[in-house]
């Protein structure tokens, strides 16, 4: 497991969800992500071993980008193709 997210990975905010389930990360992540912007840049920390399965399919299911994953890091934007509204 890396001590920390690839040196490439840019990001506007973090969400760290400690040891939670990812069931309980999901929950909060959905309260917490509720009042960011479309085009986002998320990084989401989850060390749940479930995690390599659950968030890409939570990023399908709500229509965010998930950019790349190196375990216990998830790089996500949320909502991009509102972002392209945004400014269109």
């Amino acid at each position: 497991m890396p001590e920390t997210y690839p040196d490439h990975w840019s990001f506007d905010d973090e969400f760290d969800s400690g040891e939670e389930s990812c069931g309980r990360v999901i929950i909060n992540l959905h309260s917490y992500v509720k009042e960011l912007a479309p085009g986002t840049r998320l990084l989401l920390i989850s060390r749940d071993p479930a995690a390599p399965a659950e968030f890409p399919a939570w990023c399908r299911m709500t229509r965010n980008a998930l950019l790349d994953a190196a375990h216990p890091y998830y790089l996500i934007e949320l909502k991009p193709e509102l972002k392209e509204n945004l400014h269109g």
